[in-house]
């Protein structure tokens, strides 16, 4: 199982594509998509609202290939994901994952 993306970058990455400094595009690279949403299919525990945003940003970027998001099935990890959010009763996370699931079904 990979680590999950350091707090710190979330935070950096999500400033840079915030003012427009990076775009989304540029940072859509299979690998960098890849770990932001494998790493999740294990211990769900160090899941942040940082990764979370990141991860809507990802998803509903125009640019993202649908084909990747399947392939990495991203479903799933969401899925993995709300079940945990749900468990552990994270209302703060409930309206971040609901952005991400309007995201996928856009």
């Amino acid at each position: 199982m990979r680590t999950p993306i350091p707090v710190c970058v979330q935070k950096l990455l999500l400033m840079l594509i915030e003012f427009n400094l990076t775009k989304i595009s540029e940072i859509l690279q299979p690998k960098t998509v890849s770990h932001c949403f494998r790493f999740s299919l294990g211990d769900l525990s160090c899941a942040n609202v940082n990764d979370v945003e990141l991860r809507v940003a990802l998803a509903s970027a125009l640019e993202m290939d649908p084909k990747l998001l399947s392939q990495l099935k991203v479903v799933r990890h969401i899925g993995n994901l709300l079940e945990f959010v749900h468990e552990k009763n994270m209302e703060d996370f409930l309206k971040l994952m609901l952005g991400l699931c309007k995201a996928l079904l856009l």
